[in-house]
């Protein structure tokens, strides 16, 4: 039986373009794959996925980035696997998810690395959630049973037709999960969160400016 690899996957497919919005004036994609890249277990295996019509501009910005990481044909690296893989999706859309989480996601809570079962980070909800009949408010949910998909997504990959719902949206994605075995949850860092438009991408980069003022004050 071949060894588990273990491979970071970027995947830039059904995001348009915003995965080549700049934060601190680099696309977006490229932070999520410097963070995989600076995870020992998976530094040498990194690779970044795009619908074709995206692939060239993908490996234009990494060459000009100084990042020997390859652009793949969306589904390519799922089709082709070499053997046993333990897979990292990285979603390009939470850019600012440290390396030190994406390490210890591979691990279980006793350090160890993981062996089985797949894990899904998940940011916490804040907005106060109504349920809704006839236009009348009827009820607030307890949103602490709740939480938003986050990145990263790690699970196991041995090959064949066992193929993932969706590669961009990880809420799909991690009920797909749960449909195959167990799912560990894991809380993200604050700055791991998920933007959906250039004004969140805004945001975010104001949120992290002031982040390291005040850890350097």
């Amino acid at each position: 039986m071949s060894a588990r690899m273990t491979v970071g996957v970027v995947p830039l497919e059904g995001r348009g373009a915003l995965p080549f919005v700049d934060l601190h004036r680099e696309a977006l994609f490229l932070h999520a794959v410097r963070a995989l890249l600076e995870v020992d277990r998976i530094a040498d295996r990194v690779i970044v996925t795009a619908d074709r019509d995206q692939v060239s501009l993908a490996a234009s910005l990494l060459a000009r980035a100084d990042l020997d990481v390859p652009v793949q044909d969306a589904g390519r690296w799922w089709s082709r696997p070499t053997g046993p893989l333990t897979v990292v999706l990285h979603d390009p859309l939470c850019p600012l998810v440290p390396a030190w989480f994406l390490s210890g996601c591979l691990e279980e809570p006793t350090g160890h690395l993981r062996e089985d079962g797949a894990l899904v980070a998940f940011r916490p909800v804040t907005d106060t959630i109504k349920t809704v009949v006839d236009e009348r408010i009827v009820d607030t949910l307890d949103r602490d049973r709740f939480g938003i998909v986050a990145s990263p997504v790690v699970f196991d990959h041995d090959g064949g037709d066992d193929r993932p719902a969706s590669t961009h949206d990880f809420a799909a994605l991690a009920g797909w999960l749960r449909g195959r075995g167990p799912v560990r949850l894991r809380k993200a860092p604050s700055l791991g969160r998920r933007v959906d438009d250039p004004s969140a991408v805004n945001l975010l980069e104001c949120m992290d400016e002031m982040a390291h003022a005040v850890r350097e004050t």
